[in-house]
């Protein structure tokens, strides 16, 4: 049975693979060692092992022919200096949540189409699942570290050893700390840095520290090339999304940035055809200027052959990459990395072709207050209609937004951005501490169910047609509500009925889902400060972003 799906924002390239449809194919990226390094995160102590512990039990996965590496990087081959080397390597797990996979080596680019379609059989009994897919190492290489960040840091991530286990920085001082504890409604903490890469207080070293940063980056890299080569319409990173890092310092829990790392590789390796429906064309088939890099032409340039044309190569241009940004604490890392240096007058030049767009467009949804991490800045406030970076963008939100004011914002401020810039590829972060009680979000309210929650939120962008989609984690510290959230929302891409009444199955971490053992997470009871003026302003200013970036794109089209 497939769904059927409209959009008034369908862009007109890669509609025959629709991530809308009920047959899309969806890849997750997981493996133990994954998981392992995962866990090991000191703000997120065992959170990995939870949520994807639940979404096994709720029978969501296929571990089937599962490959260890997803594919070879060839620029990588002879990197010996690869960071997964330098961090010992990985063995494989035989414990965890999901134990039931048995890894393969295997390059992505022999990974069958096919093997990453899911159907649904005329059986009752067989229900959609997700296509585990393990991390290709050879995407955490520290070649493929240094495509976005700094040697030096990248060289201190790797030489980090430490065998004491840090504290959970998510928590206050201990009592006999001597640094002044900072303020209970700031997270992260701030305090006064003793290390050059801010390694200390939120972000402290610790043990698998190596071997994180790799995996990570490997991960989100791999979801973003299974896109590319066409081989899934929507991929599954929850231990992605960390979108503090910046280029030579960690920062809000988080040391690599993961995201830059796959929407880099997606801009290269993502390229669209001109005028054609099929999707993607695989990086490994072209060449400069959309061909194999070899001539075509006789020795004077005549005489080119039928069988020679035929093998020509079709001419491609770069993808528009939307990346959203759903935590409750501004993207920083993401969004200066992608911020454009290109200035954009309003209204653009007649007389003359405006400046090109760039490849990615970023767009954070979070909390903004001057006791908030991270401390607002001119980026991360509401712009001007008159910006000149309409690339660039933030809807900086009140205190606890409601299910009604993300419903506002989505369908008033992000869709109209969504079909003014028509996006090839989304990279969708689901942090969820904007989830009621989150110890470290505090100010959110935000929920799973209903309209205008984070179900919600990915059924609409699951309608946004032609479009795959990468979507991470991010954010979310207790622990029990991400992983809550997640199977949700994974469920949601697998057209699997879960709601806040479905039973939590019997699995290693069932005792933490007490009292209530239920898929709910609790609604929230907070007034929502966000006021219909703001909101309203927010649209008025989008509304007239949203036609400037339709303009750009369309005199480039």
């Amino acid at each position: 049975m497939t769904i059927t799906r409209s959009y008034d924002a369908t862009p007109t390239n890669n509609t025959s693979s629709s991530s809308s449809s009920s047959s899309s194919r969806v890849a997750y990226i997981w493996s133990q060692d994954l998981q392992d390094v995962a866990d090991d995160l000191p703000s997120n102590v065992g959170r990995s092992s939870m949520a994807h512990g639940l979404i096994d039990s709720l029978g969501l996965l296929d571990h089937t022919q599962e490959p260890e590496d997803g594919g070879s990087d060839e620029e990588d081959d002879d990197d010996v200096d690869g960071a997964v080397e330098e961090s010992a390597g990985g063995g494989d797990g035989e414990d965890g949540a999901t134990t039931k996979s048995k890894k393969q080596d295997q390059s992505s680019d022999q990974i069958d189409q096919t093997e990453l379609r899911n159907t649904i059989d005329d059986s009752p009994s067989l229900l959609r699942t997700a296509k585990v897919i393990a991390p290709d190492l050879s995407l955490g290489t520290k070649t493929c570290l240094l495509r976005y960040h700094d040697k030096a840091y990248v060289e201190r991530l790797l030489r980090s050893h430490t065998d004491d286990t840090p504290d959970d920085p998510t928590q206050p001082p201990s009592p006999t700390s001597s640094t002044p504890p900072s303020s209970p409604e700031v997270r992260p903490r701030k305090m006064a840095r003793t290390d050059p890469y801010n390694l200390s207080h939120d972000n402290p070293v610790f043990s698998t520290l190596p071997k994180y940063i790799s995996l990570i980056a490997a991960a989100t890299s791999t979801a973003c090339r299974l896109l590319a080569q066409n081989k899934a319409d929507w991929t599954i990173v929850w231990d992605g999304g960390r979108h503090h890092a910046k280029r030579a310092e960690a920062g809000g829990f988080c040391y690599v940035n993961d995201l830059v790392l796959g929407m880099l590789s997606l801009t290269r390796e993502g390229r669209m055809e001109l005028g054609s429906t099929t999707g993607p064309v695989p990086v490994s088939s072209q060449g400069e200027n959309g061909n194999d890099g070899k001539h075509t032409e006789g020795t004077n340039g005549e005489n080119v052959g039928k069988a020679t044309r035929a093998k020509a190569k079709p001419k491609t241009r770069p993808p528009r990459i939307m990346y959203l940004d759903l935590d409750l604490h501004y993207s920083d890392g993401v969004s200066l990395a992608f911020h454009s240096p290109t200035k954009y007058p309003h209204p653009l030049p007649t007389t003359s072709a405006p400046p090109k767009p760039p490849n990615v467009l970023t767009l954070s949804v979070h909390h903004s207050s001057p006791i908030f991490f991270p401390p607002p800045t001119p980026p991360s406030l509401l712009p001007s209609p008159n910006t000149t970076s309409p690339f660039s963008l933030s809807i900086p939100l009140a205190a606890y937004p409601s299910n009604t004011t993300y419903q506002t914002i989505f369908e008033g401020c992000i869709e109209p951005i969504a079909k003014a810039w028509k996006p090839d590829y989304v990279v969708l972060q689901l942090g969820t501490d904007g989830l009621p009680g989150d110890r470290v979000g505090q100010y959110g309210n935000w929920g799973v169910e209903g309209v205008g929650g984070m179900k919600w939120v990915v059924e609409k962008v699951r309608r946004w047609q032609g479009v795959k989609v990468c979507v991470t984690g991010g954010g979310g510290y207790r622990h029990e509500n991400a992983a809550r959230a997640w199977a949700a929302v994974t469920s949601v891409l697998l057209d699997r009925e879960l709601d806040g009444e479905t039973p939590i199955p019997h699995h290693d971490h069932f005792e933490e889902y007490a009292p209530s053992f239920t898929m709910e997470v609790p609604e929230g009871h907070m007034r929502d400060e966000n006021t219909k003026q703001e909101l309203d302003k927010a649209i008025e200013v989008y509304t007239v972003i949203a036609d400037r970036i339709r303009e750009i794109v369309d005199r480039h089209s």
